[in-house]
């Protein structure tokens, strides 16, 4: 049976490929430097082969990666020891691993997570509960609006070959609603770069 980390595993070089620096690779990570206070201890969840969080390490107090793929999280590792960065790490676990404490993260990063995992809304509650009060988000996600019909069947083609993993796409209303039932105060929702099909989340945890 083909888990979503076993997929991960077997696709793992190809991805890590895939998502080497693009033109707006700066862009995105200074839009994180902005949104994310620099005493920040962060969370990136589905952090691949770690790039994403090794270049946000010297902005902030301290990072952990985590990913479901041992694979990704070996390209992480090799990554972190060539560069030598001393207040990050990773780890193989998913949000809900227990061994990530309640209120322990003042900022998240979760990008091109949350329409690859099983439980979008499930997702972004534990985020609420792993953030610190006021804590921050940042996500990264396709909107079913940007998505084409002939995509979404190419990808369920795709899928049935084993080719491409497990997708729940949600349009912007539902990822909307989804962010303030989990408890946050969205403060942006945009498509920064249409190439990418991604829509990026800012939002803050709300308490009380």
């Amino acid at each position: 049976m083909v888990t979503p980390a076993s997929f991960w595993d077997r696709a793992a070089a190809k991805y890590d490929r895939k998502t080497a620096k693009g033109p707006n690779y700066k862009a995105r990570i200074d839009r994180a430097i902005q949104w994310i206070a620099p005493g920040a201890v962060v969370l990136d969840a589905g952090c691949a082969g770690g790039q994403i969080t090794l270049d946000l390490a010297p902005h902030v107090q301290r990072i952990t990666g985590i990913d479901i793929s041992s694979r990704l999280i070996t390209f992480a590792e090799a990554r972190l020891a060539q560069q030598a960065i001393e207040n990050a790490g990773f780890k193989v676990a998913p949000p809900e691993d227990p061994a990530l404490e309640p209120g322990s993260f003042d900022a998240i990063t979760a990008y091109s997570l949350l329409h690859l995992v099983e439980d979008a809304p499930a997702t972004v509650r534990r985020f609420h509960e792993l953030l610190k009060p006021g804590g921050r988000l940042i996500a990264e996600l396709p909107c079913k609006e940007q998505v084409g019909l002939h995509f979404r069947i190419l990808i369920r083609l795709m899928q049935l070959v084993g080719k491409a993993p497990s997708v729940h796409l949600y349009r912007r209303a539902e990822y909307q609603r989804m962010f303030q039932d989990g408890g946050f105060a969205v403060q942006e929702m945009k498509i920064y770069n249409p190439a990418s099909l991604n829509t990026s989340v800012f939002a803050i945890k709300e308490t009380g």
